[in-house]
């Protein structure tokens, strides 16, 4: 099936004719990745957010001297974005091909530039769905730790306890 075809029948394209399509793939060709490449590196300066096409993304973040997966990226779904948003930060993750996977580069000129497609507004408003379940997350992962702390008196033991697990959270070293 063709990189259009494909996009045609994700959700966020339901109702984006397929000559829209097209141009979105002609300004944002789609590029692959083998099963194991690591595609962006936490802590690297972030440019660009990806729309996973077809595989399987996995997201990792380093703390010390461990690894944990985050979380994993599937079809339709767009890893990267607050990249579009934050144009000096950095990764702060790292996310890697769990399996053969293609992707569209999305960036912040083809946003700009293609404002007017009806492929690109998709996008745009599948990003602030994106956003909005991430902060979401976020804010419930931290209120959980956050409770569990305060059942806790905090000792220099817990308090490096509750430090460790926020920064296992965001990525901090």
């Amino acid at each position: 099936m063709s990189t259009v075809a494909t996009l045609a029948n994700m959700f966020i394209f339901k109702n984006v004719d397929k000559s829209a399509i097209q141009e979105l793939c002609s300004l944002a060709p789609p590029v692959s990745f083998h099963t194991g490449v690591t595609i962006f590196e936490q802590a690297e300066k972030s440019d660009v957010a990806l729309l996973l096409v077809e595989g399987k993304l996995g997201v990792e973040i380093y703390s010390a001297s461990q690894r944990r997966e985050i979380g994993q990226i599937n079809t339709g779904e767009i890893v990267g974005e607050t990249a579009l948003f934050a144009r000096e930060g950095k990764r702060s993750a790292s996310v890697r091909a769990l399996e053969p996977s293609q992707c569209l580069l999305i960036s912040q000129e083809l946003l700009i530039n293609a404002s007017k497609n009806p492929a690109v507004i998709a996008i745009e408003k599948h990003l602030l769905g994106t956003l909005a379940r991430r902060i979401r997350r976020t804010n419930q992962e931290t209120s959980k730790i956050w409770k569990e702390y305060s059942i806790h008196q905090p000792t220099s033991a817990s308090d490096d306890g509750f430090i460790s697990r926020l920064k296992n959270i965001f990525g901090g070293r």
